[in-house]
């Protein structure tokens, strides 16, 4: 990879960037220095997010539009028969991920998809959890209207690039008042160190692999510069979403990981996302679930798996790994990555868990606080030092192993994914059977 050719990619998407980021900022000092009424800010909010969403989808507005529609009126529709049994929360969910599996079944243009793709699942995410917000709580329902959906759905400071975030929280940002809006150099600091990281991370990706990691003989050397190029694409757009949303006023400090250093991230960026640090020095899997998408973790705890817990945690686990699935779309090689990481996720949980319960040490996947007073063996002994490097090894091996088959701006099929996988001994598989046995001997 040519590094001319990945600057001037870089610099072909910069005026985008830019002109969203600037538009954003424009919608947060009107609210500062010339507040409106709350109509007029949905307005603002829908139109500015409808033309950033015309100007970046080559095709598929038809999508977007019908979506908009059947959305809104099954929204209205449950409000109107509200005293009957149905539960429209949950028709709408059905829906909205049928949906966008039904789009990508007739889409032909597998480019256009590909762009139309991200948006499509930031809409179908924020119907869902509209359906359940609106239902649970009154005061939401009776903020609902034509403008405020519109103006939630279309938002600009994440209708592209993400992140999901709540009804709640958009109506929050909208509604705050004047002198709690607070536009100072930090926050245009936490605009640039976004942006800063975010096209470091892009060059990152294209360079990295290109120079230290392609055409290795050692094949995980090569499988871990596949997988590092991935992540540091996905870090490429989630610092650039952080960038979006802390322009618009939204904060991060609900979007943080639980027993995370959620000020020292906050403080930094505005708005938190992703936190690459956990993902390039884990601890655990689990971990690093939680922390590679924060707001979509959130949305899949709150929308599907409290929703069907009481079915069973084990139904739960299911109906969340298959909705997560869904809403990546129909892509066959990413349901093998999460079904591995599942796996593997169930197998280091209970694994540790149990040798936490035998040593009394602090080995968890979560870590403990400085002064756990649970485990008689703290996290700065001998043993609880030695199990959790064997982890983290582990875990940089399975990033590695799972990553191998993810590069690729449309991947290829699943033939090929495994045939990637059978290179590198299926690894992860034969270590989460050999976990598996490991646990039940102990």
């Amino acid at each position: 990879v040519d590094v001319f050719e990945v600057v001037g990619i870089s610099a072909y998407i910069l005026p985008f960037i830019g002109a969203n980021i600037l538009l954003c900022c424009c919608l947060k000092l009107q609210s500062r220095y010339a507040p409106a009424k709350r109509f007029i800010a949905h307005i603002l909010s829908s139109g500015v997010g409808i033309y950033l969403l015309y100007s970046t989808m080559q095709s598929g507005h038809l999508y977007v539009i019908l979506l908009l529609i059947s959305i809104y009126l099954l929204l209205k529709a449950s409000f109107i028969w509200q005293s009957c049994r149905l539960r429209f929360d949950y028709i709408i969910s059905i829906y909205a991920v049928m949906y966008l599996i039904l789009c990508e079944i007739i889409e032909e243009d597998r480019g256009a998809w590909h762009h139309a793709r991200g948006v499509l699942m930031i809409a179908v995410m924020k119907a869902i959890s509209l359906a359940f917000d609106t239902r649970a709580d009154a005061r939401l329902k009776d903020a609902f209207s034509i403008l405020s959906f519109l103006g939630y759905i279309c938002c600009p400071a994440n209708c592209i690039f993400g992140p999901w975030t709540s009804f709640g929280e958009y109506l929050t940002v909208q509604t705050k008042q004047k002198s709690h809006f607070s536009i100072n150099l930090r926050y245009f600091a936490q605009i640039l160190t976004n942006l800063v990281v975010s096209i470091s991370c892009v060059l990152l990706s294209n360079c990295t692999d290109a120079s230290l990691f392609f055409g290795h003989p050692w094949k995980w050397v090569s499988a871990y510069g596949s997988a590092f190029s991935f992540r540091t694409s996905h870090y490429f757009i989630s610092f650039l979403s952080q960038a979006t949303m802390v322009s618009y006023g939204f904060t991060g400090i609900k979007n943080t990981a639980p027993k995370s250093p959620t000020d020292r991230y906050v403080s930094y960026f505005g708005y938190v996302v992703v936190r690459p640090l956990s993902i390039e020095i884990p601890r655990s899997l689990v971990d690093v679930v939680v922390v590679w998408n924060i707001p979509m973790h959130i949305f899949l705890k709150q929308y599907v798996f409290r929703v069907v817990k009481p079915s069973g945690t084990f139904t739960a686990l299911f109906v969340t790994y298959m909705v997560s699935s869904l809403l990546h779309g129909l892509n066959f090689q990413l349901w093998a990555v999460l079904l591995t990481l599942g796996l593997w996720s169930y197998v280091e949980y209970n694994i540790r868990k149990k040798l936490a319960a035998i040593f009394s040490a602090c080995v968890l996947v979560n870590k403990c606080s400085t002064s756990c007073s649970k485990h008689k063996v703290g996290k700065t002994k001998v043993l609880s030092i030695l199990i959790n490097t064997i982890f983290f090894i582990l875990c940089v091996i399975n990033l590695a192993y799972l990553g191998f088959i993810l590069e690729g701006d449309n991947g290829f099929s699943l033939v090929d994914a495994l045939k990637k996988w059978q290179s590198l001994d299926y690894t992860t598989h034969w270590l989460a059977l050999v976990g598996l046995v490991f646990y039940y001997i102990i």
